[in-house]
C-alpha cells in the first residue's frame, strides 16, 4: 500500500502500535499534521513522539530525549572546561555512526542540560519495520546517554515525580 496522505500514515502507524499493545495518545500540535505520544518500550513510563511536521511534507519524525539529572549537572559544573569538552567529545565520537540523530542542548556555560534524539524517514519508507527500528534506535541512544552519564558520575537519586523541565519530548528518563 502506497502512503500518500498524512491521514493514511497516521492511521497505519496507530494500527501497528496498537497491534503491538503500545499506549498511543494524540498530542495537540499546531506545527504538525499529526503528533502521537507512545510508550516505548511497551508498558513503561518512557515516551517517544511520532510527528509529521507541517514544514516537511511526508516526513515522519521519531523523537525522544533525556534531561540531565541535577546531581550530574553539579558534577559537570565542577569539571574543568577541557575535561568537560573531552567527555562531550567522547560521546560525539561514540554516537557518530548511529542511525539516530542527536542534539546536546547546552546552557550558556557549556553545561549539557538535555539530549534529544530523532530518526526521520519519509512516507515512501514507512513500514512497520522502519517504525519500530526507529523507536528502538532512539531508545538505544537514550540508554547509551543514561549509561554514559551514570558510569561517569554515578547513579542519581530518582524522584518519583518528573520535574516540569524534564518534559522535552514526552516523559523522559533522567541521565
Amino acid at each position: 500500500m502506497e502512503i500518500t496522505t498524512n491521514e493514511q500514515a497516521k492511521e497505519l502507524i496507530q494500527k501497528w502500535l496498537t497491534e503491538n499493545h503500545h499506549q498511543v495518545n494524540d498530542v495537540k500540535d499546531e506545527n504538525a499534521n499529526f503528533h502521537l505520544e507512545v510508550d516505548y518500550p511497551q508498558s513503561t513510563m518512557k515516551r517517544q513522539r511520532i510527528i509529521q511536521p507541517k514544514e516537511y511534507p511526508s516526513m515522519v519524525l521519531i523523537l525522544n530525549g533525556v534531561a540531565i539529572a541535577p546531581e550530574h549537572l553539579e558534577k559537570l559544573k565542577k569539571m574543568s572546561e577541557d575535561d568537560r569538552e573531552a567527555f562531550y567529545s567522547e560521546i560525539r565520537r561514540e554516537l557518530l555512526f548511529i542511525e539516530s540523530s542527536y542534539d546536546i542542548n547546552m546552557d550558556e556555560a557549556g553545561i549539557a542540560k538535555q539530549v534529544q534524539f530523532s530518526c526521520e524517514f519519509y512516507f515512501d519508507g514507512l513500514t512497520k519495520t522502519q517504525l519500530f527500528r526507529s523507536l528502538l534506535m532512539n531508545y538505544r541512544t537514550l540508554m547509551y546517554i543514561v549509561t554514559k552519564f551514570n558510569d561517569k558520575f554515578g547513579i542519581p537519586v530518582m524522584a518519583n515525580i518528573p520535574l516540569p523541565e524534564q518534559e522535552m519530548a514526552g516523559q523522559m528518563a533522567r541521565a
